[in-house]
């Protein structure tokens, strides 16, 4: 379709989430059907001043070849430093240029860069300098739609692919995203923004012509949405994912493991039967062995008061 060739290994793919793609998560996505996932946004200036919390960040060896490092920050040398020194941990780079949160934007780095197009063009021109395989995501424009500007700036400086949220970043989470979307088709478009259920993966690569998506809340409690398979997932098989994941969790960070987990409890429940009393017991639980035989139990009387009224 695009000018530019490919490079990502499918159509649907795990958005970058800070605090909630980390490896684990990763895991249970890629198994469910994920073709590629990125690292949580890593700051350029931490790179350079290479701080060690950062490897718990990079791309695991089992996984690099699917994984985008993305990169936030706001000046184009730093940026392209940082990007030639992470360039081999991944399949490629990302620019983070659509994070809307507070922190990040007064930094003048995320979706800030949506202010001021010409330093955006200037940064992808540093970055591209130095990188095979160059991604921005992005936001449709600060304030107002602009992303036909922001698209020809990135294409000028010869982006291989664009993520695009189909909101401003004045809009934070609300509203709908839009999906109908600016696309020439100059390079591969991935979609993203209000996508939780496979229906949503279709409409919006229908809407915006789009090569893809990515999907990022839609995907917290809900890693079968990757899957090929239509049906929802059986209890039996929610259960087998949700022990799998505690797991991962323990093995990646011990004991804190379990409160890692807090993250994705709610999710995980959704739409069940006494799920909200089951969560306030849920998240007053440390112990990992504790916490996964409360999830054995409550999906145990589920599916028996399920069968009592089939």
């Amino acid at each position: 379709m695009g000018a530019k060739e490919n490079f990502l290994p499918g159509a649907v793919g795990l958005a970058p989430m800070a605090g909630v793609t980390d490896y684990p998560f990763r895991k249970i996505c890629f198994e469910l059907g994920a073709k590629f996932a990125f690292t949580e946004m890593i700051s350029a200036k931490s790179v350079l001043l290479n701080i060690s919390v950062n490897e718990k960040y990079f791309p695991k060896k089992d996984e690099k070849h699917l994984i985008g490092v993305q990169l936030f920050g706001s000046d184009p040398f730093e940026l392209a430093q940082a990007a030639a020194l992470v360039e081999e941990r991944g399949l490629w780079v990302d620019l983070n240029a659509g994070c809307p949160v507070a922190k990040v934007v007064k930094r003048g780095a995320g979706s800030a860069l949506l202010k001021d197009i010409d330093l955006l063009k200037k940064i992808v021109r540093e970055m591209r300098r130095v990188v095979k395989r160059l991604s921005v995501k992005t936001r449709i424009g600060w304030e107002k739609d602009e992303f036909e500007r922001i698209y020809e700036a990135l294409v000028s400086e010869g982006v291989d692919i664009n993520f695009v949220h189909g909101r401003t970043a004045k809009q934070m989470y609300s509203g709908k995203a839009k999906w109908d979307i600016y696309n020439p088709g100059v390079v591969p478009l991935y979609m993203s923004g209000d996508i939780y259920s496979k229906d949503d993966i279709r409409r919006a690569m229908e809407l915006s012509g789009a090569d893809g998506v990515i999907v990022a809340r839609g995907a917290i409690g809900n890693p079968w949405i990757f899957s090929e398979n239509r049906n929802s997932p059986s209890l039996d098989d929610k259960l087998k994912v949700i022990l799998k994941h505690i797991d991962l969790l323990t093995e990646e960070y011990g004991k804190h493991g379990v409160v890692e987990f807090r993250k994705f409890v709610a999710g995980y429940t959704k739409d069940m039967p006494h799920a909200r009393e089951f969560r306030n017991k849920v998240m007053k639980i440390t112990d990992v062995n504790d916490l996964k035989e409360a999830f054995v139990k409550y999906f145990t009387s589920v599916s028996q008061h399920k069968h009592t009224l089939d």
